[in-house]
């Protein structure tokens, strides 16, 4: 019964993460020092990430004794377990967290497990991080029959406690993990025994918008021409991608087609055409994602009537990002192809 209402705990918890990020995404956007925030039918899921900030989990698993350790929990070598836990990352590696975790009926005794400590993070791809907890552990033990049993867990003791796992983000808000945490020297009547939980769950953070980031230059190229005196246009166009996105999507077509339409119309005009990542991610695999998403614009554009003699192809990954004028340290700006008409 008690493992059954963790479970709906830990279901409701993460219920009130995806609501709260579904009404984020509802919200108007602001801009601010010039950079705009819009929200587009066609990629409505783009969301721009903060380093810092609060976030809540739940997660659902099986704790696991060793063979040489399966004497002193009185045979029994594994029990399920469900996890809660909170925390607050000051920047995209390093962060605190606690945690519950109750496992049911392991050893004659139902344990409940509370830890504090400290979460490394580290950016292994746009979205794959590996993680790694170190903290301390009180473990309160309620035996089913202490009277009955000649086994029983001591009531309660500490431990140290070590973790690793893999963490996919989904959304700037929404990612799931996997992991494994360590639980050295539990006591019990037969000696002591060390304790691992494997476990999968989902982490939501706060505090993360969840509409795209289009940053614009508005100017007026004028041509004269038979019909129409001038063509209103912009000269330079920012277009965000998702982390690892390199293809393009409605949003990035739906604004290419306006350039076509410019170098259409003014045969003397030349695109520049550069690619950029953010700080994320090794340096090879940014070259890599900017290059791509560089020459696929450049590719649609030729596609669409424009000459390459008239393109300028580069890619300069996170080492010359675009300067926003703005105090925000979040990377959205930079996870981009920008298209300068000159």
């Amino acid at each position: 019964m008690k493992l059954k209402s963790l479970s709906l705990a830990v279901v409701a918890a993460l219920s009130l993460g995806v609501a709260t990020s579904a009404m984020a995404a509802d919200a108007p956007a602001t801009a601010t020092n010039n950079t705009a925030l819009t929200q587009s039918a066609a990629t409505g899921h783009w969301y721009a990430g903060q380093g810092h900030g609060f976030w809540v989990g739940g997660a659902l698993g099986m704790g696991y004794v060793g063979s040489a350790d399966s004497a002193a929990f009185n045979g029994q070598t594994s029990a399920p377990s469900a996890k809660l836990d909170a925390g607050y990352d000051f920047n995209q590696y390093v962060g605190v967290y606690a945690s519950y975790d109750f496992m049911h009926d392991l050893g004659n005794s139902d344990l409940n497990l509370a830890t504090v400590g400290i979460k490394g993070n580290l950016p292994l791809t746009q979205k794959l991080s590996a993680f790694a907890k170190v903290g301390g552990t009180y473990i309160y033990a309620n035996d089913k029959d202490v009277n009955t049993n000649l086994f029983h867990m001591h009531s309660d003791s500490f431990s140290a406690t070590a973790g690793l796992g893999l963490s996919y983000q989904i959304t700037n808000a929404l990612s799931t993990q996997i992991g494994a945490d360590y639980y050295q020297n539990l006591r019990t009547s037969h000696g002591h025994a060390d304790l691992t939980q494997a476990y999968w769950g989902m982490t939501y953070k706060f505090g993360q918008p969840a509409t795209p980031v289009v940053v614009t230059n508005t100017v007026e190229v004028v041509k004269e021409v038979a019909v129409e005196a001038q063509i209103p246009t912009r000269s330079s166009y920012v277009l965000p991608y998702q982390n690892g996105q390199t293809k393009l999507n409605d949003y990035g077509r739906y604004n290419l087609g306006e350039v076509v339409a410019t170098m259409q119309a003014n045969p003397e005009v030349t695109a520049q055409i550069i690619g950029r990542t953010d700080k994320v991610g090794s340096q090879a695999i940014n070259d890599k994602i900017s290059a791509k998403r560089a020459a696929n614009v450049a590719s649609f554009l030729e596609a669409n009537g424009v000459s390459a003699s008239r393109l300028t192809v580069s890619h300069v990954a996170n080492s010359n990002p675009i300067q926003t004028n703005s105090a925000d340290s979040t990377n959205y700006v930079q996870r981009s192809v920008q298209i300068i008409l000159k």
